[in-house]
């Protein structure tokens, strides 16, 4: 097994086909859970490391293929039991900037990652939640002035 991405699967990940970019996510959740169970993860892995990076580079970019596969990889982290407080609380950070996108696709896709993170009930993902939630309503209830 190797502990860095595979280049064909990172090309599937970009891919516009929901069916292509879901089967490459699959392979990726089980790259990730194969380097899991070899007892490397968090800052050990260079699997983990090369996720952080493409996140890091794509989520804010402007092209549609780069933050499809950021949603696949945000969708397998999820997945993943061991990440580290740190990673847990980036991930919805990068999420919300996803969410935050014009393109149909992304956001469809990063809402599927959304609920992902509601049932997974991650503290600090759950304490955001309720922070947007309020802030939602006292906007619809007129009881907020600020803009973003």
């Amino acid at each position: 097994m190797s502990e860095h991405l595979r280049p064909d699967v990172l090309s599937r990940l970009r891919s516009k086909d929901a069916t292509t970019r879901s089967n490459a996510a699959a392979q990726l959740c089980k790259q990730i859970a194969d380097t899991e169970a070899s007892g490397k993860y968090g800052n050990q892995s260079l699997l983990y490391s090369e996720l952080n990076s493409r996140l890091a580079k794509n989520v804010g970019s402007s092209d549609i293929h780069d933050r499809l596969e950021s949603t696949a990889i945000l969708s397998a982290l999820v997945d993943v039991d061991t990440l580290d407080e740190a990673q847990r609380t980036r991930i919805p950070m990068q999420l919300k900037m996803l969410l935050g996108q014009s393109n149909q696709t992304v956001s469809t896709e990063a809402v599927g990652v959304y609920k992902k993170l509601v049932n997974k009930k991650w503290t600090t993902f759950m304490s955001l939640v309720e922070t947007d939630l309020s802030r939602s309503l006292e906007w619809l209830t007129n009881e907020r002035s600020e803009v973003l």
